[in-house]
């Protein structure tokens, strides 16, 4: 039983645990280092949990081995395509591809402020995304417009940590908003899950309460653009979004990305991201979300059912 939310992982056992279908035709078991594995059987199918390539390296890695002793059928989310996905390996898994942007990622690891300083002058791109790779929902993340912002990092604990840096595209629209569309892909076809409007560049579901919540003219954005990327948009790229799938491999992941000038810039794509629910779960003014959250619910079952 799952009894409290997990961080970096695919957010779909509760879903496989409650479903009735499913338990019905299959039995969940979660395996980590510490359970006594299964004799090999070619039954069986493992679905990895573990989504984040950044801060789960060592934990890939035994997964890795755990399903080298179980011989599965089928294992879903394979690591090693999971490690395609980091914050700097992803502009190299993804580049250049025809209409997408990547922004340019470098990692650094300074230890003292002065080493911080040289990895942004050697980077020598601003704007500047400063983050802590493995974080999300915009934690540990800040932008820098010149180096004189460098100073507010200075005393902050994570930036010697580990860093990422990453080139910022302004992606406002003419009305000056920026906007973080969520496209998922399940079994390599993807689907449309949300556009979150926000006049802040750091942008999640939680920024819903900025303007949307209070905005009915923007929810309304939101579910013309849903239709119109599940009924045109999704088909006419179509080559797109196979190419990033197939270059990723994951049976299930999202990508976040804004459609700016005919072009989708991404900002992420993982394993990491919440499709099933929470964040517009039971808010009424979201209800028009309902129908493409349940159509990813049966895509994923489907796939799940038919392996």
């Amino acid at each position: 039983m799952v009894t409290k939310e997990l961080i970096g992982v695919v957010p779909i056992l509760p879903f496989i645990t409650s479903d009735r279908t499913l338990a019905a035709h299959s039995r969940s078991v979660v395996v980590d280092q510490r359970t006594k594995l299964p004799p090999p059987d070619p039954l069986v199918h493992v679905f990895n949990l573990v989504g984040d390539a950044d801060s789960s390296i060592n934990s890939l890695h035994k997964i890795q081995a755990i399903i080298n002793a179980m011989q599965p059928r089928r294992c879903f989310n394979k690591p090693v395509d999971v490690f395609k996905t980091s914050r700097a390996r992803l502009p190299k898994t993804l580049a250049d591809i025809p209409g997408c942007i990547i922004p340019r990622t470098e990692t650094a690891d300074p230890k003292n402020f002065s080493e911080l300083q040289a990895a942004c002058r050697k980077f020598n791109e601003w704007p500047v995304i400063v983050r802590s790779p493995g974080y999300h929902g915009g934690d540990n993340m800040l932008l820098l417009t010149d180096e004189s912002q460098l100073d507010g990092l200075k005393d902050l604990s994570w930036p010697y940590e580990g860093i990422c840096l990453t080139q910022f595209v302004d992606c406002r629209d003419d009305a000056g908003l920026y906007q973080r569309i969520r496209v998922m892909m399940v079994d390599g076809a993807a689907y449309a899950r949300q556009c979150v409007y926000s006049d802040r560049w750091k942008i999640h579901t939680k920024s819903r309460v900025d303007l949307m919540d209070q905005d009915i003219g923007l929810r309304h954005r939101e579910e013309q653009l849903l239709a119109e990327l599940r009924d045109r948009v999704l088909k006419d790229r179509a080559p797109l979004f196979q190419e990033i799938y197939h270059r990723i491999g994951l049976d299930v992941f999202g990508i976040d990305f804004a459609l700016v000038n005919d072009q989708i810039v991404i900002f992420e794509a993982n394993a990491c991201m919440r499709f099933l629910g929470r964040g517009t779960a039971s808010n009424p003014l979201y209800a028009y979300t309902d129908s493409y959250k349940k159509e990813l619910g049966v895509a994923l079952k489907k796939m799940l059912v038919s392996a």
